[in-house]
């Protein structure tokens, strides 16, 4: 067993991405959802009426990608798209409560993973870890030419 002692914290960081997605596939194998769905329908409860663009920017997917997932779960059920009030072009895109109730058993087996991932650490070493992965996404998004501003 490796302990990692020299290795960089880029390094540790993408091996716990890869165990990670693979912790999330196989707990939610039994639901009809791949990872990244489930990704999006957990962006979808925090930003309720979010664009397509938006929701692409934020998952890391492309935007031919995200058409495809949104036509998908419109087509399940699981989202509900509406005209924007103040941008006519925009389409707003929300949870139906199929949608909620699906998000609702995924993050029940995410919850599994989070347990078993986090059972040695205790509750203050989670909300450091918390607070230091929030700290590393402000630092990245806040890129060099940007004026501080990030990719909201």
């Amino acid at each position: 067993m490796n302990d990692f002692s020299n290795s960089r914290t880029i390094y540790l960081l993408k091996r716990t991405e890869i165990m990670l997605r693979s912790m999330l596939e196989d707990a939610l194998k039994g639901l009809p959802v791949t990872v990244g769905q489930y990704v999006i329908l957990s962006l979808l409860k925090y930003m309720p009426k979010a664009s397509s663009a938006e929701l692409s920017r934020k998952s890391g997917v492309t935007p031919q990608t995200m058409s495809e997932t949104i036509t998908i779960f419109e087509d399940r059920g699981y989202i509900l798209r509406k005209q924007s009030t103040e941008h006519k072009r925009i389409l707003e895109i929300s949870l139906t409560p199929t949608g909620r109730a699906l998000l609702e058993d995924c993050e029940a087996m995410v919850d599994t993973v989070e347990d078993k991932l986090f059972a040695n650490m205790g509750k203050d070493n989670v909300d450091q870890l918390r607070a230091m992965l929030k700290a590393i996404l402000h630092a990245g998004e806040a890129r060099p030419g940007d004026g501080g501003q990030g990719t909201k």
